[in-house]
């Protein structure tokens, strides 16, 4: 079924529309909650849960400018980023409770300021590391991230399969995987 489609039954409210749905992407939703959350994690489950229901209700301003599969993949990546910062907070709420009653806003500014600056150290590691990597490459992912281009709609820029599209993209996120963890690992050595 065409996302189209798919989307025009699921704002009907279609009961057999929302089973294929959830049997088409609970799998792929479930895995990434996986791996950005680590394995056996027990929330991964929970928030793939929470996907769909975010999924559900933001559909009505969904726009075609990436498929459907995409749109939900961000809303996960968004969630379990967030389940990631509350995990921190309430880890960090707790170290300030033990230490002083008198500080928790303190430590929950540094915090974020921390946060942010890890966040920003990422984002300009993962920008150096994606210049690195070269023209092919970093256009493909260019078109990806950047522009929010679908699969099919970065075939018909490149001139190229979807498949060929596919197996680029997965090379050069493999690659670009390679890059950063080994600027990681020298980083620490370094520093």
């Amino acid at each position: 079924m065409e996302d189209r489609e798919l989307v025009q039954k699921l704002l009907e409210k279609d009961e057999e529309t929302y089973r294929y749905f959830f049997e088409t992407y609970q799998e792929k939703i479930y895995q990434a909650c996986v791996y950005l959350l680590g394995y056996q994690d027990p929330d991964a489950e929970d928030v793939a849960q929470e996907v769909f229901l975010a999924a559900l209700r933001q559909l009505p301003q969904f726009e075609f400018r990436s498929s459907l599969y995409h749109w939900l993949y961000r809303i996960c990546m968004y969630l379990c980023y967030e389940r990631i910062r509350q995990r921190r907070r309430l880890v960090a709420s707790e170290d300030a409770e033990l230490e002083s009653a008198a500080q928790p806003l303190a430590l929950t500014r540094q915090n974020r300021e921390r946060e942010e600056k890890e966040k920003n150290k990422m984002l300009e590691l993962l920008k150096a590391q994606k210049q690195l990597l070269g023209d092919p490459c970093r256009s493909l992912l260019d078109l990806r991230d950047d522009q929010e281009k679908s699969y099919a709609q970065m075939a018909d820029i490149l001139r190229v399969p979807i498949g060929t599209v596919m197996s680029r993209l997965a090379r050069c996120k493999e690659t670009l995987k390679a890059l950063i963890l080994r600027a990681l690992k020298e980083g620490s050595r370094g520093g």
